[in-house]
């Protein structure tokens, strides 16, 4: 198949397009036909082979990457039931190191639970942008922080991939939302739905006089020791990534009644639904800046690692 392969770890212009073996589906899995991916920090990860990039894809060279895919099913094994041939269907790949196969690719083959079924009404690029980033604002909202309607939430980094979509899912939950982002993205987290947009640069998080029932850290930038004072009593701290700092802050929470937890995304039938019903009722916003083409994913992975889109970048790759 066609796809994007990595030979060896290094820059972003490590990628090149050509053709790699297709995974072969088990007969308790289907096989997708992929019309459209969506870039990660992952990917970045990935390709360069920092930040755990170990632990989130086997590092078998030479590899298809990516993570994101909107598909329509080709092929199902004789074990399942629940999905048939031609379904449109959208997920992600597990972040896992037995991963070992990449969505900005012409095939994936996954669990049949690991994927929702697309909405007719919604494009595969702004299914597969939501797939990785709305799960995880989904998960870290709902399960870890407990949000419930008529609290109060700040989503530090919410301009971003995770942070836009939390921003929307909180206000869909029921709850006021406040961001941060800098002044040039304001207009955008606004439109999202957040009632406050904070400018991290003049204002520092830690100085905000204000509290919150649940912080969610989208930008993995601060840490529960340096924030709790801005969560209200039996708040909840939620951040993407493990590290020393957030450990340390599993073991302070131990202390007082405020909690911290990070979240590990899972690519899950029910939510990936839940995603689709809001996208196709127009209460979710995909927030794709710009598609690119399955030939300029290093230019995608370039933009993304600049620090300027808004939102999230989608991958054209079939279709």
């Amino acid at each position: 198949m066609r796809g994007v392969i990595l030979q060896e770890n290094g820059p972003i212009d490590t990628l090149g397009l050509g053709e790699i073996a297709a995974p072969v589906s088990t007969s308790d899995e289907i096989l997708v036909r992929v019309h459209a991916a969506a870039v990660n920090p992952a990917d970045v990860k990935v390709v360069t082979g920092e930040g755990g990039a170990g632990f989130i894809h086997a590092m078998r060279f030479p590899m298809a990457v990516g993570f994101d895919f909107s598909g329509v099913v080709e092929h199902v094994g004789p074990e399942v039931t629940s999905r048939a041939v031609g379904d449109e269907v959208f997920g992600h790949l597990a972040y896992s190191r037995s991963t070992r196969q990449g969505s900005f690719a012409e095939f994936v083959a996954v669990k049949p639970a690991s994927v929702g079924i697309k909405p007719s009404s919604v494009s595969h690029e702004d299914a597969a942008a939501a797939a990785t980033v709305g799960c995880t604002a989904l998960q870290a909202l709902r399960d870890k922080g407990g949000l419930k309607s008529g609290q109060r939430v700040l989503i530090n980094g919410a301009s971003g991939g995770v942070g836009s979509y939390a921003v929307q899912i909180a206000r869909l939950l029921g709850a006021e939302v406040w961001g941060t982002a800098s002044a040039a993205k304001a207009d955008f987290v606004r439109g999202l739905g957040a009632a406050e947009v904070i400018d991290y640069r003049s204002t520092p998080l830690v100085s905000l006089g204000e509290t919150f029932d649940v912080l969610l850290d989208a930008a993995a930038m601060s840490s529960f020791a340096d924030t709790r004072h801005l969560l209200n009593r039996g708040g909840a701290y939620v951040t993407l990534l493990p590290s020393l700092s957030l450990f340390g802050g599993m073991m302070l929470s131990l202390f007082n009644n405020k909690r911290c937890t990070f979240v590990t995304v899972q690519s899950r039938a029910a939510d990936l639904d839940q995603l689709g019903a809001w996208m196709a009722t127009g209460d979710l916003d995909a927030s794709v800046e710009r598609t690119y083409s399955l030939s300029e994913v290093g230019d995608a992975l370039a933009a993304l690692q600049s620090g300027a889109v808004q939102g999230k970048l989608a991958i054209r790759v079939n279709g």
